[in-house]
């Protein structure tokens, strides 16, 4: 068979007079179509990347050498010219094809690319993954995942916060990594929060997911409107009933506290308006506060806000805000 013929065979680019072409070349010798066969069978390999191992290359080279031996002991003491060009040419096509599969097996084990966005302070940004995932991030985070996913997981990176919107996926679970916990889902939402040196938060709005630590197998499945929190120090605790909606303000600019520490509101102000801010009383750090800042306040907004509480005053010297406990006056 002319090679040219046999490739369009192969790639289902006969038209009908070629086709009728190897089917007369099939009929004229039972050799002809084992050939053929063998051919088809090696092809096939190249579109069942799982099956493409070197042993499955070896058996389907073994299967072709013993057609030929066959072909020898039926009585073709000697092979012509025509003949051996046209084994030879087989055997050329079935390296080549063996080459390419060692190839394309070779890059898919390779290990894939991975793809880090990173959010300075005071910006967000989004992502979509090569499943269909969306991921908005928060300032000062980061997010480290592949070009595509080709394992039988899914898994990224998150050193910061995210809210995530999984793509449903039975067959391959979606894992967020962090520096102390991971979450595993099928397809869900949740907003994940882990940056460095703080308690991991991760608050689920749909569907059901497992939250685990990284040091130990013990492991939580949450339900919507279920909030965790887990730091190394405190281990784990379980919130019910939480607004989901709170959580997601950041999404929109927006930022609402409820009973937070002066300090937890100040870390993420930080990162909001790119600002240093130093509190100069422990105990004042430490007090609950609950508000709610629109996306249109300025830090300067906001410092007016909290100290229309009478609990704190403020300094601001360039991007640098001190916070000060107010005196209590003296009623002599």
């Amino acid at each position: 068979m002319d090679e040219d013929l046999l490739i369009k065979f192969l790639t289902n680019a006969c038209s009908a007079d070629e086709l009728g072409q190897v089917d007369a070349w099939i009929s004229a010798d039972k050799a002809n179509a084992e050939w053929l066969f063998e051919i088809e069978r090696i092809w096939s390999y190249h579109d069942e990347l799982h099956y493409s191992d070197r042993r499955q290359i070896k058996k389907a080279w073994h299967r072709f050498i013993t057609v030929q031996k066959r072909k020898k002991n039926a009585g073709k003491k000697s092979l012509s010219l025509p003949t051996l060009l046209k084994y030879s040419a087989a055997a050329i096509i079935v390296i080549l094809l063996a080459f390419n599969i060692y190839r394309t097996y070779d890059d898919h084990r390779r290990p894939t690319p991975l793809n880090t966005v990173v959010v300075p302070k005071g910006e967000r940004a989004s992502v979509i993954l090569s499943d269909g995932t969306k991921v908005i991030l928060n300032s000062e985070s980061r997010l480290i995942y592949p070009a595509e996913f080709k394992s039988k997981t899914r898994q990224v990176t998150l050193l910061g916060e995210g809210y995530f919107e999984v793509a449903h996926d039975n067959s391959k679970p979606f894992t967020v990594k962090s520096e102390i916990v991971h979450v595993t889902v099928l397809g869900t939402k949740f907003n994940f929060r882990a940056y460095s040196n703080e308690k991991a938060i991760v608050t689920l709005a749909e569907g059901c997911i497992e939250v685990g630590s990284n040091t130990d197998e013990n492991k939580l499945i949450l339900h919507p409107n279920e909030q965790v929190t887990y730091s190394k120090s405190e281990g784990w605790m379980l919130t019910r009933h939480v607004n989901v909606a709170i959580t997601k303000y950041w999404i929109e600019g927006e930022s609402a506290y409820l009973n937070q520490s002066l300090g937890e509101i100040c870390q993420d102000l930080q990162r909001r308006f790119d600002v240093t801010i130093k509190i100069t009383d422990r105990q004042l750090a430490a007090d609950k506060f609950s508000c709610r800042f629109t996306k249109s306040d300025s830090i300067i907004d906001i410092m007016n806000l909290l100290r229309e509480t009478r609990r704190l005053d403020y300094s601001i010297i360039g991007n640098r805000i001190t916070i000060k406990p107010v005196m209590p006056m003296n009623t002599k």
